[in-house]
């Protein structure tokens, strides 16, 4: 019986008077972008006469699987598409070992895009040796992609100086055997150049109880017990609820310098301080990691493990959500060597001090993206934050101050520091309590930054019930929009239509 996992698919046809080349077939499970192949499994869309005499030859799979050694380079996508369509895991066992192209994309398995069926037919592919009655033609494939959103993803670069898709341009195509070389197609698995899976792993617990199973496991296991046969390099991290110390010992599976973002997600108020030291020594060893988010930072953290990621030459975001880190940044980024570009730290209770120390580090003149929302500045105005703006004026992009009890006084001593930030793109202040002619100040005032295209501001004072600094109730829809109605009409009398207005209402 077929296991758990299905999947979506795409329509196309084959027209016999075309040339016969993979460049003009249009398949079912294929989606094309600079001569990419990707299986996606097929819908109830009609068969063409070339889909219908591949299930034919898959009636009998001893058959198909002989046909390989002959079958054109173009009818393997075909082929393929039944084969996976059908389950005929004997058949999609074989085409993977006499792959002709240097990858294979399947989609992702977190969405669900192949049965667990196929996905050890595919592994069992890579790993077994084919023998010349099963099928003597020799595979080239290099690498199995699990990439959920490969079409967008720059990690690999893909050539198009050959007509194969899918080369990848740091790997040499593989040498065609040579046919008076004995046994050359027997060779032991070891012998063998490893295939590279490419996947993103998402990792969850539950209630404080973390098991691996599923997906991830089965190709940790697969991979461990390959010999070396296979190679798993996963681009994104994604750890929801999974304890340190389990997590230290799947790290210790992966080849952490291929690993580009993490994504930790780890609620638990206490943590012991050699799991920490553990995790984050395996962190920097992510020599290429670029993007790095902990979310709900246990509140006995300890900041001087930051210290462990100063080997890390390309982190260019780190976001810090949710955590009591007072006092402790300086700590925290000190250790890095390169400056970030994207600087998150929502709700972390930053202190004066943290800001003063933001505005002077190496940071400061490089940031693109600021978000300091959920922090209270109130007590840094006039002061740190309008230092910090400054500084940070020559790079900044997006701007977030959400949630930060500014008042209307201090928003109005940070717009002069604002006003120096030519490269302003958005400006998020809402949830701070502000009037409507205090936000038509800052609207006038920021109307001369040209690259300013997107504004979420507060619902004004007069809207609105404000119970504290966060929450505010009776609001007054009908005199909000108005106010809004008033802010575009200023805006184009300041020919700055092109301004993207939207108020807390629009975006809760």
């Amino acid at each position: 019986m077929r296991r758990a996992w299905s999947a979506p698919g795409h329509a196309g046809s084959y027209h016999p008077k075309e040339k016969m080349n993979y460049h003009n077939l249009h398949l079912p499970w294929q989606r094309r972008k600079h001569d990419t192949w990707s299986v996606e499994m097929s819908g109830q869309d009609p068969l063409s006469l070339l889909d219908l005499a591949a299930q034919s030859l898959l009636n009998d799979e001893d058959s198909a699987v002989r046909a390989l050694e002959k079958l054109p380079v173009g009818l393997f996508p075909t082929l393929s598409t039944a084969a996976f369509d059908g389950g005929h895991t004997k058949t999609v066992t074989a085409m993977v070992q006499a792959w002709p192209f240097p990858c294979l994309r399947l989609g992702s398995l977190r969405d669900q895009s192949i049965t667990q069926d196929l996905l050890e037919a595919v592994l069992d592919g890579l790993e077994l040796v084919p023998t010349s009655a099963a099928c003597p033609r020799r595979s080239k494939l290099k690498v199995l992609d699990f990439t959920h959103d490969f079409e967008h993803s720059n990690w690999e670069e893909c050539s198009e100086t050959t007509p194969a898709p899918f080369v990848i341009t740091h790997m040499l195509e593989e040498p065609e055997a040579d046919p008076l070389a004995p046994n050359s197609k027997e060779q032991p698995p070891h012998h063998r150049e490893p295939v590279e899976i490419h996947t993103d792993l998402f990792l969850g617990g539950l209630f404080g109880f973390f098991h691996l199973s599923g997906f991830p496991s089965y190709i940790l296991q697969r991979v461990e017990k390959s010999h070396g046969c296979l190679r798993l390099r996963c681009r994104t991290l994604v750890i929801n609820q999974v304890p340190l110390r389990s997590l230290v010992e799947i790290l210790g599976m992966l080849e952490l310098e291929t690993i580009r973002e993490v994504r930790l997600h780890h609620r638990s108020r206490f943590c012991f301080r050699s799991d920490l030291i553990q995790f984050f020594t395996h962190v920097g060893q992510m020599s290429n990691l670029g993007h790095l988010i902990m979310n709900d930072i246990p509140w006995d953290f300890p900041a001087d493990c930051f210290s462990l990621l100063s080997p890390l030459g390309h982190l260019q975001k780190l976001h810090l959500i949710f955590g009591c880190l007072s006092g402790q940044l300086q700590k925290m980024l000190s250790g890095l060597q390169k400056p970030l570009e994207t600087l998150v730290i929502n709700g972390c209770r930053l202190t004066e001090n943290d800001i003063t120390y933001l505005s002077q580090s190496i940071h400061a003149t490089h940031l693109k993206e600021l978000v300091l929302c959920g922090n209270n500045l109130s007590q840094m105005v006039p002061g740190p934050l309008e230092v910090l703006l400054g500084e940070v004026s020559g790079t900044l992009q997006h701007l977030n101050l959400r949630s930060c009890r500014l008042k209307e006084a201090q928003l109005r001593a940070l717009l002069p520091a604002l006003c120096c930030c030519s490269r302003l793109r958005s400006l998020v202040f809402y949830d701070n309590v502000i009037s409507t002619s205090g936000i038509m100040n800052v609207l006038q005032r920021l109307a001369g930054l040209k690259e300013l295209k997107r504004v979420q501001y507060p619902v004004p004072a007069e809207c609105v019930v404000y119970l504290d600094e966060y929450r505010w109730g009776n609001l007054n829809r009908v005199e909000l929009a108005r106010v809004h109605a008033k802010l575009q009409e200023m805006l184009q009398a300041l020919r700055r239509a092109d301004m993207e207005l939207t108020n807390a209402t629009s975006v809760a």
